[in-house]
């Protein structure tokens, strides 16, 4: 392991990250708010990345195995930086940290109980960090600095969500730069309709930071639900669905290459919410078949796409509508999207390799591959998809069965986990719609702040870090 490398890069890209803070600090200035959370944070984030990039490498050596530390290291003391803002309006460091690292990974899962009281600047940041967690905090410097771009691949691999890195053009931060291009042209397309829907300015502009990035945050308590209006639903499940879609094939439709109604991950995602929409429509019509469509199509749409917007209490819904809540939060969105969740591409092969395996069994002289657009899918990523979904479930298991026994009940407990581990933010129970994580024991709120971050880092980044090999052996 190169760790003055790795040390080095932390320092350069908390030192950029220091940018982002203008925007609250702006937002203070208007609103006429104290400038003084950020000011502290921007003063803490400067000294310790100062102290890091001072640390000079003696060698430029740059692999798969800093990348993985520099990017699993930095979302955590970014989102250690990122609660300063927090800790100053009087929140405990703990709740602090979690409302952050929610915040970052996109997760949503707040320890306010009432939003509107919070300071317009901080309300700003709430929603700022999960649209700058949304694509990615490396993705952002990739295309943006030429230093970091340098050594891309390496921290792209770490970051990106999917079981495989996009390039949609020969140069990694030409590819960065066009995924952030087409992010912010959908961020602006949807200010300037929630705007016209009625929105305030304000309220566009965080709704449409908190959707495209599938993150949930908002500026009121009630979620979108306090809006009662179906048009701004209608809005938001538009573009939480194009939040769901691999960015990849995004940029191919922007260039008249209609690749996207051909790519099998898109079309399972499509068929996978309709048949979710359907079933909850008819659960729970209540003879208002329009209505029941209404909040269980945008519902749907928030959980799959672990947006974790909310425009009713599904928490109210019968016992057969929350297992089919719970599984859309397993699921997630696809690959190369802002999403969390397992991914649909995973559920997808695992399913075609469960079929594979059957019919060998059944028939072992018949020689038979997996294909996937047309290509034989390599056997490293069979085993990648199986290590992630088996190490999902352990740690869910694990997870679910430790904070229960601080003393939340079963179904509290097991959908707290799936919320946060992929990024939905809201669950069921004593964490459902209405509710906030603020009640939880401390020891329960750290559990499942290590799983927002694992589960933003698709797991095997973060736990590579927990691996005593990792830190001495070279790969």
């Amino acid at each position: 392991m190169n760790y003055l490398l790795v040390i080095n890069f932390l320092g350069r890209i908390m030192l950029y990250f220091t940018a982002l803070f203008s925007l609250p600090l702006i937002t203070a200035f208007i609103f006429k708010e104290s400038f003084y959370p950020f000011l502290v944070a921007i003063a803490v984030n400067l000294i310790i990345s100062l102290i890091l990039y001072s640390v000079k490498p003696k060698s430029e050596v740059f692999r798969y195995k800093e990348g993985f530390a520099i990017v699993g290291l930095g979302w955590f003391l970014i989102s250690l930086i990122g609660a300063i803002p927090y800790c100053m309006i009087g929140t405990g460091f703990i709740d602090a940290i979690f409302e952050s690292m929610s915040g970052f990974t996109t997760t949503g899962a707040t320890i306010f109980d009432r939003i509107e009281v919070l300071p317009k600047s901080i309300l700003l940041w709430r929603s700022l960090t999960e649209w700058v967690g949304g694509m990615g905090i490396i993705v952002l410097f990739v295309a943006v600095f030429p230093s970091i771009a340098k050594k891309g691949y390496a921290l792209f691999q770490a970051e990106v969500p999917g079981i495989t890195v996009s390039k949609v053009t020969p140069r990694l931060k030409d590819t960065a730069l066009r995924l952030w291009e087409i992010y912010l042209l959908f961020t602006v397309l949807e200010v300037a309709l929630l705007y016209l829907a009625g929105l305030n300015l304000f309220d566009a502009i965080n709704h449409s930071f908190t959707t495209m990035s599938t993150g949930g945050f908002s500026t009121h308590t009630e979620s979108i639900a306090y809006y009662r209006s179906p048009l701004i639903e209608t809005i938001i499940t538009i573009f939480m669905i194009v939040a769901g879609v691999n960015f990849s094939l995004h940029y191919y439709w922007l260039k008249g290459d209609a690749r996207i109604l051909r790519d099998p991950e898109f079309k399972a995602y499509i068929s996978l919410l309709a048949i979710a929409i359907a079933c909850l429509t008819i659960l729970n019509s209540k003879g208002d078949l329009i209505e029941s469509f209404r909040y269980s199509a945008f519902n749907a749409v928030s959980l799959m796409t672990t947006t974790g917007y909310a425009s009713y209490d599904f928490d109210r819904w019968m016992d057969s509508s929350k297992l089919i809540i719970l599984t859309l939060m397993f699921i997630g969105g696809c690959s190369g999207s802002t999403a969390g969740g397992i991914k649909v591409i995973r559920i997808y092969l695992l399913e075609k390799y469960s079929i594979h395996q059957i019919l060998k069994e059944a028939d072992p002289r018949t020689a038979r591959v997996i294909k996937m657009n047309d290509r034989i899918l390599k056997k490293e990523i069979i085993d990648d998809i199986t290590a992630f979904f088996v190490l999902y479930v352990l740690i869910f298991a694990v997870s679910s069965v430790v904070i229960s026994l601080f003393g939340m009940d079963l179904l509290s407990a097991v959908s707290a986990v799936v919320a946060t581990m992929s990024n939905v933010g809201p669950g069921l129970g004593a964490v459902g719609a209405t509710e906030s994580y603020s009640a939880l024991h401390p020891v329960v709120k750290l559990i499942l702040f290590f799983n927002m971050w694992a589960g933003r880092l698709e797991l095997f980044t973060v736990l590579s870090l927990f691996i005593p090999s990792f830190w001495k052996e070279r790969w």
